[in-house]
């Protein structure tokens, strides 16, 4: 959300204005909420929504002031006030509110509000969605992100939207689903500096293998989470990844190991005020204590768990502990058991719903179609290549016949003159390639941890794409035919040694062409570079070159110089997976 610094006469007023006491900065936020909703004036609605502001920067939620001019348009106010006023309610575990003031904010959504301040919106409806265990209506709100993190090309927002899409998947009860995503998310968050995020992909990682019974790779991501945490010194993160270490651990039927990684990581959740995370680590605990048969050290720790877990209303968690208080209780006090595994049987019922699988089943077409659409585009762009290659072919052949005729009977000096001709234009053309090919490989040089096999690789795979460029054939299935591998090897090949996709890596191939055309030969047009690309509309290639390098090709073209690299925005918001 877009903030601004407040002028000096407020700075005063937030100076003298006295602190309240944290037991009624709930009370406070929810009358500032019922005041803001009921007021219908504009005016009033922008004062009192600074006044909102003013009291979350002196509870210090907020490290700047959020402050809005008297002629700025309501949407917006609106859009900025609700969110905020879920997000609270979302730190404080009141899902149900959150969803309220989301699908409020939902609302004002209009023309007048940026796209970015949207997504803000729905990935953290998604996120509420998501701990009450409604994953369908998730879906449908992240789908929404979905849309507008891949029009913007920021690659952060892009991963996080990707990985709590993967995190809804796991928690369906369907891993295998997840796998395509997260990896893609990690794809996208290499190509930024956000450790931050990578923590927390790493983390939905080991949580994806760990329910697909990969324990070994589980741990692996894990302890890579951990490590970030740890240099980044943040104690409520170590406590989190702390606690997916102790999942993969038991896992692998390392409970000791498992039981010092809880140890430590429950102090600082609880130092934290991180409840859910605390409670899941009391569910760990109580499954620890299960298996060595100290059923009342077990109990202890389900009950405590299944309170918080109950006041925040996440019934997946909740069911787990009310399973855990059935066993312990089923021998001894079997009437109090069977009301827990009631319980936990509601639980379980309103969370894995039939419609949630259909859902689920519906997202992934969706995701699937987007793809599937490109494709057909794409398809579409080549059979007109291929198309227009024919015709000029035929057409070239007519002139050549008309003029090797002419030639003939001219003179055989003219004919030697036009084939000298020919073959002085090929060189050139050989030329042009042969330096593309010498300069394509320049990004790849200095990167650390590739074998000469991988170098072999890259270049074989990058004249291929090239090749295929030329012949307006560009797709993964020609590439992988002509490599004589699958698309799945290409694919974790490909991530292993860069961290790309195989679509980003034919992007990259194809954008390094055009720089190196543009800035080399002056001669060119740039329909010309377009075409040379594989494009067969200039709009699409201009689109594509700006995106890509955040310059037109007409500014390199015009300026000479080398485009700058990709920018991408930051924006604050709410994670699926931020604290599990």
């Amino acid at each position: 959300m877009r903030k601004t610094r407040i002028i000096a006469f407020l700075w005063v007023l937030w100076l003298v204005l006295p602190m309240p006491a944290q037991e009624a900065v709930e009370t406070q936020v929810m009358n500032y909420a019922e005041k803001y909703s009921g007021t219908k004036d504009a005016d009033k609605r922008i004062r009192l929504a600074n006044e909102f502001f003013a009291f979350l920067q002196q509870t210090d939620y907020l490290e700047e002031l959020v402050v809005f001019p008297a002629d700025a348009h309501i949407d917006s106010v609106d859009v900025n006030v609700y969110y905020y006023i879920a997000e609270w309610n979302y730190g404080e575990g009141k899902y149900s509110r959150t969803t309220e003031y989301c699908l409020r904010a939902a609302q004002a959504c209009t023309e007048h509000v940026d796209e970015n301040s949207k997504g803000d919106v729905y990935s953290l409806l998604g996120a509420a969605y998501f701990r009450l265990g409604e994953f369908d209506k998730a879906a449908d709100a992240l789908h929404v992100c979905y849309e507008i993190d891949s029009k913007s090309g920021d690659y952060d927002q892009l991963s996080s939207t990707l990985n709590n899409i993967a995190g809804i998947f796991v928690a369906a009860g369907k891993p295998q689903e997840a796998e395509k995503y997260i990896l893609e998310a990690i794809a996208a968050n290499s190509l930024t500096q956000n450790k931050a995020r990578r923590a927390v992909l790493f983390g939905t990682a080991s949580e994806m293998y760990h329910a697909m019974g990969d324990e070994k790779q589980s741990l692996t991501y894990a302890r890579r989470a951990l490590d970030i945490e740890r240099q980044r010194g943040d104690s409520a993160k170590i406590g989190v990844r702390l606690s997916q270490v102790a999942n993969a651990e038991l896992g692998l039927s390392h409970t000791e190991e498992a039981q010092r990684a809880l140890e430590e990581a429950m102090p600082l959740l609880e130092a934290a005020g991180n409840k859910h995370s605390l409670g899941i680590c009391m569910n760990q605990m109580g499954d620890i204590h299960a298996a060595q048969n100290k059923d009342e050290e077990a109990l202890e720790y389900y009950r405590e768990a299944a309170a918080l877990f109950f006041t925040q209303e996440d019934m997946y968690n909740e069911a787990h502990a009310r399973e855990g208080m059935y066993r312990m209780l089923k021998q001894t006090a079997p009437d109090e058991a069977m009301l827990h595994l009631e319980r936990a049987k509601q639980l379980r019922d309103s969370v894995y719903q039939k419609q949630t699988s259909e859902t689920i089943s519906r997202y992934n077409a969706i995701y699937h179609n987007d793809l599937l659409q490109k494709e057909a585009e794409e398809s579409e762009r080549h059979r007109q290549v291929i198309l227009f290659i024919v015709c000029a072919l035929l057409a070239f052949l007519v002139l050549l016949g008309i003029s090797a005729w002419t030639t003939y009977l001219k003179s055989e000096r003219t004919k030697q003159d036009y084939e000298q001709n020919i073959h002085t234009l090929q060189n050139q053309f050989n030329e042009i390639n042969r330096l593309y090919q010498n300069s394509s490989f320049e990004w790849i040089k200095n990167k650390d941890g590739l074998t000469e096999d991988d170098h072999a690789y890259i270049e074989k795979l990058t004249q291929i794409i090239d090749e295929e460029v030329e012949k307006g054939n560009l797709d993964l299935k020609s590439v992988t035919d002509r490599l004589h591998t699958t698309e799945q090897t290409l694919r974790r090949r490909l991530y292993k040694m860069l961290g790309l996709t195989p679509m980003d890596f034919f992007t990259r191939v194809r954008m390094e062409k055009a720089k190196y055309l543009l800035l080399n030969f002056r001669d060119m047009t740039i329909a010309d570079v377009s075409e040379k690309c594989g494009y067969t509309m200039v709009t699409n290639f201009s689109r594509a070159f700006t995106r890509f390098y955040n310059v037109n090709p007409s500014e390199v073209k015009s300026k000479n110089q080398q485009p700058i690299e990709r920018q991408h925005n930051k924006r604050r918001r709410k994670r699926l997976n931020d604290d599990q």
